[in-house]
């Protein structure tokens, strides 16, 4: 509780400093944990889903040391098992890290079998917790900022187990996605109170179709954050809850000191312009140049 206090007064005083113009690129090569130990990858632990072979060693772990993430010498935190309780090892949510090269229904795989830089490169996995989420009022994934940034894009790629869920079902209570069903994630600005002030949402499965790969999504729509909220919906809901496992990857998350520079006049009523959807989100192009629906260029 102590370093809980200590660390949220740190994080209101960082949020009031100015800091000159720059971008920023989530780098997982510096993450750490709380008392600045380099993460580590475990070696052999787990079998089938549970495999935790090239994931965080600490994932498992509920001591206090281990409820962050740190990454660029701590512009971005991430929130790891909130909740505070493993269940004996048992159990984890939030945000962890991954090499898992193979693309075999692991929860802590994605089907690109690494990050964006390629097979077998750290990325994040998030595991959203509908019971915990509840439970603090706030989502159980939250990337937290040490100033207000304006986010400009973050790479997002489905998770190997929910890829197994929704194309074939049998994973659980989960049964496979027709075209009827969706899988959205919903990504939040935060303000230094952790409200979500505003939203966006990113299809990973809709309309039959499904992500398959890093897709680069765009965030300039959520303006000035403190931070990033993530949660996931599905279509699939059972008794208590989703039946869809829950979990998805992201890497390459980068904010902006400043507010991006937009495309002034794109219109989508000329002939030279058209919205398409494509990827979980909707876009412009026009010219052959492509926009976000705000107008900044891809």
């Amino acid at each position: 509780v102590r370093y809980m206090k200590r660390f949220y007064s740190l994080f209101i005083v960082c949020m009031t400093l100015s800091v000159s113009a720059e971008v920023i690129t989530m780098d997982l090569a510096t993450a750490t944990d709380a008392v600045s130990t380099p993460v580590a990858f475990s070696t052999q632990y787990g079998t089938g889903y549970y495999d935790l072979t090239d994931v965080w060693d600490g994932t498992y772990n509920d001591n206090w040391e281990n409820q962050y993430l740190y990454t660029n010498n701590g512009h971005f935190v991430l929130s790891h098992m909130p909740s505070m309780q493993s269940y004996g090892g048992m159990s984890w949510e939030g945000f962890t890290l991954s090499k898992v090269s193979q693309d075999t229904a692991n929860v802590f795989g994605c089907v690109a079998n690494g990050g964006v830089d390629g097979v077998g490169t750290p990325y994040v996995i998030g595991y959203f917790s509908e019971w915990v989420t509840e439970s603090l009022g706030h989502s159980s994934n939250l990337i937290l900022f040490d100033h207000y940034y304006y986010p400009e894009y973050v790479y997002i790629c489905q998770n190997s187990n929910t890829m197994e869920a929704i194309a074939n079902g049998g994973v659980f209570n989960a049964r496979a996605f027709t075209d009827k069903d969706t899988l959205a994630l919903v990504i939040s600005a935060l303000n230094s109170n952790l409200e979500e002030v505003q939203s966006m949402t990113y299809y990973l499965a809709v309309d039959g179709k499904k992500n398959t790969g890093w897709v680069r999504v765009p965030l300039t729509a959520l303006g000035k954050a403190a931070g990033l909220s993530f949660r996931m919906t599905t279509t699939d809901m059972g008794d208590f809850g989703s039946n869809t496992p829950l979990y998805f990857a992201l890497d390459k998350l980068t904010v902006n000191t400043e507010v991006p520079t937009s495309v002034d006049h794109i219109a989508t009523s000329t002939s030279r312009a058209k919205k398409v959807w494509e990827n979980g989100q909707w876009i412009i192009i026009r010219d052959n140049e492509r926009y976000t629906i705000l107008g900044t260029r891809l």
